[in-house]
Parts: structure tokens; C-alpha cells; sequence
């Protein structure tokens, strides 16, 4: 997806690395960094965020637990939501940018805003259907023009789900007509706990589906077609 033709310093910036989330994409970053990438070259790499002290603390942090010192030198690229210039100029830098700022419907469209216009591809992990599908809305045109891929949902929410279907269909005869996903949660001996930034991707989502209902009315697509007997919802 990304090229060096752009020339630009980083294959791929982190930003949002000293967040909870964010800590462990730098953590699996790094794994993916050792060696050389499909071209045959080093994986280049940055990490963003609005102070430079938790950034570095947050790549001491991954060198420790993966035993490589070399990770204390990775870039840091000083950049803040409320600031579109340092947005601007971060993804001015990137080939990609792997968003982990949420909940994305409260921050997530000014770092697609500046990716787009300043030509870097666009990740995220958002289970957020009001912004994954806003942001279709409006910036899909745009970034088609500029070439930029803007791919949410790369998580929890959508990669598990995705891959099993796959392998469902690539593992059977004939053709797939439905599935039925199940989630089975299990906890430890102290109990269960959610994220505060998932918590409140959850609840303003509950309380915003009438509002997503009429953004796909206004984006008019058409509906997936069934094939087959339709399973009931349980």
C-alpha cells in the first residue's frame, strides 16, 4: 500500500503510542521491525504524541520488555489534536499513520482530515460506526483524488471477525450463505474490566444509533444481498 516513491521519512508513525492502546502497537511495531520489510529495506518508523517525556517512557518501556535497547533512539514527533499544524506536519513525515487516539468520534476526524490532505494512508481501531461512517461521507471523494487509503475498524471490532469468515469460506465446498458469530468472555481470578476510552466508545455509540440511522439513509448504499436462508438475530 505504501511506497518509499514519496520520499517521506517514516513508513509508519504511531500516534497516540502512550495511550493504552497505543503502548502495545509500539510493543508490536517494534516485533514487526526487526528484519527487512517486503522490499528488501528496514522498516522506518516514528512515534507521536503531545508530550515527549511519556513518549519516551513509552519506548523504554518496549525496550525492556523486548530486551532491545536499540528502541530508546526511535524518532518522537511532538504533535497534538487541538493543533492541526503539528497534525499537518506529522503526517507530512508518514507514509501511514496508525491512529490509536480515541474515542475517535471525538478525535479521530481531524487525524484523517490531515492525512488525507497531506497524502498519508489512514489506520484505526474504531468499533465506532458513527465515525467510521462519517468519515466515509466525508472525505471518501477527497481521498480517492489524493490516493490515500483511509481503512477503519482495523481491531478487535471487525480483524477477528473478518479472518473467521474467511476461513469459513476458504475451508468449505459450495457457497457461504450466513453466519452466525459467536463472543465467549472469560476473566481472570480478579474479575473483569474495560477500558475507560472502550466504555465510552460504547455508551455514546448506544445512545447515538438513531443518529446513525440516518446517516446511512443519507449515504444510500445498498444493502448486502442475502443468499440462502436469513438467520434470525438471538
Amino acid at each position: 500500500m505504501a511506497t518509499r516513491a514519496s520520499n517521506r521519512p517514516y513508513d509508519i508513525v504511531v500516534f497516540g503510542a502512550t495511550g493504552f492502546t497505543g503502548q502495545f502497537v509500539v510493543e508490536e511495531v517494534a516485533r514487526a521491525a526487526d528484519g527487512e520489510d517486503y522490499r528488501g529495506q528496514e522498516l522506518r518508523w516514528a512515534v507521536a504524541g503531545r508530550s515527549k517525556k511519556k513518549l519516551e517512557e513509552v519506548l523504554s518501556w518496549a525496550a525492556e520488555r523486548l530486551g532491545k535497547p536499540q528502541l530508546k533512539s526511535i524518532d518522537i514527533i511532538i504533535s497534538d489534536i487541538s493543533d492541526a499544524p503539528s497534525l499537518d506536519a506529522m503526517c507530512q513525515k508518514a507514509s501511514v499513520v496508525l491512529d490509536c487516539v480515541g474515542p475517535y468520534r471525538f478525535y479521530g476526524e481531524p487525524v484523517v482530515k490531515a492525512c488525507v490532505e497531506n497524502g498519508a494512508h489512514f489506520v484505526d481501531i474504531s468499533g465506532e460506526p458513527q465515525f467510521l461512517e462519517s468519515m466515509y461521507m466525508k472525505y471518501d471523494r477527497q481521498a480517492a483524488d489524493n490516493g490515500v487509503y483511509v481503512i477503519g475498524s482495523s481491531g478487535f471490532d471487525s480483524i477477528p471477525a473478518d479472518l473467521g469468515v474467511l476461513f469459513t469460506r476458504n475451508s468449505m465446498q459450495g457457497t457461504l450463505t450466513a453466519v452466525e458469530s459467536i463472543l465467549d468472555l472469560k476473566s481472570g481470578p480478579e474479575g473483569a474490566r474495560i477500558h475507560e476510552g472502550t466504555w465510552q466508545s460504547a455508551v455514546q455509540g448506544a445512545a447515538d444509533q438513531g443518529n446513525v440511522k440516518n446517516l446511512r439513509k443519507q449515504l444510500a448504499l445498498k444493502p448486502v444481498p442475502v443468499i440462502g436462508k436469513k438467520l434470525k438475530r438471538r
